[in-house]
């Protein structure tokens, strides 16, 4: 199942389809128009290069016990995981950005295992989450894909893989976060059946690892932002993972 798709089910958003991701310098956050990628934290060499299985990122996860209070952690029933299927870009240039962690990208994971973070108190919000390894090299690759792309793409169209609807999104480039050896974060907003939902999207670099995150609240006003503490917790569990 393609992001498109889960999110048409889990928020009533057919369309709304991109790679977890964006640039974490600040941006415009209105009319859809991103500023200049710029990493908030230094995009610099990992001394973390190790190439991680799907078994080692799978005990990367973070546990019910160790996530945010009002928080859970759940594996994603098979087929509605969020980051699965890339959908497909025009113009065709931002592609990167539907590609990052998708199990058919251009540059595609070498391994990956999905995470939601569910709210009890909260039914109409959700995070969901992604751990992915790379061979050696190719996350910064990914990562300078991506950053290049998002510098075009200010407003695309994304269709997705499974029932061929087409939405048209727009980015708005957000600060943050400082984790890892590099970090983009975009809000994507798209205009489904006369209502329009944004999703903050994350993708955190930990040498040839990423963990990537989406977040979305459709009774909400306004985007609700991935916990700090969310991030910063499992960034630090897989880099401890990669190190190990």
């Amino acid at each position: 199942m393609s992001r498109t798709t889960r999110l048409a089910g889990a928020a009533l958003v057919a369309g709304l389809a991109l790679a977890v991701s964006g640039c974490s310098s600040s941006g415009t956050a209105t009319g859809g128009v991103a500023a200049s990628p710029a990493a908030s934290a230094p995009a610099s060499p990992s001394p973390v290069d190790h190439t991680l299985t799907k078994a080692a990122l799978q005990q990367a996860l973070l546990t019910s016990a160790e996530v945010p209070a009002g928080f859970k952690a759940s594996k994603p029933d098979k087929g509605e995981d969020m980051f699965g299927k890339a959908d497909t870009t025009m113009p065709a240039s931002c592609q990167p950005i539907a590609d990052i962690a998708a199990n058919d990208a251009a540059i595609r994971p070498s391994a990956a295992v999905d995470q939601d973070y569910p709210q009890p108190a909260k039914a109409s919000a959700m995070i969901s989450s992604r751990l992915v390894s790379y061979p050696a090299g190719d996350a910064e690759k990914a990562m300078t894909a991506l950053k290049a792309a998002v510098k075009s793409c200010a407003t695309y169209k994304s269709k997705s893989p499974d029932d061929g609807s087409i939405t048209r999104l727009r980015l708005a480039v957000q600060p943050g976060p400082a984790l890892g050896d590099d970090a983009v974060t975009l809000d994507a907003t798209g205009d489904v059946q006369g209502h329009a939902l944004t999703i903050r999207l994350v993708d955190i670099r930990i040498g040839s690892s990423m963990a990537v995150f989406t977040s979305f609240d459709f009774k909400a006003a306004k985007v609700p932002a991935v916990p700090q503490l969310l991030m910063a917790k499992q960034v630090e569990k897989l880099k401890t993972a990669a190190t190990g």
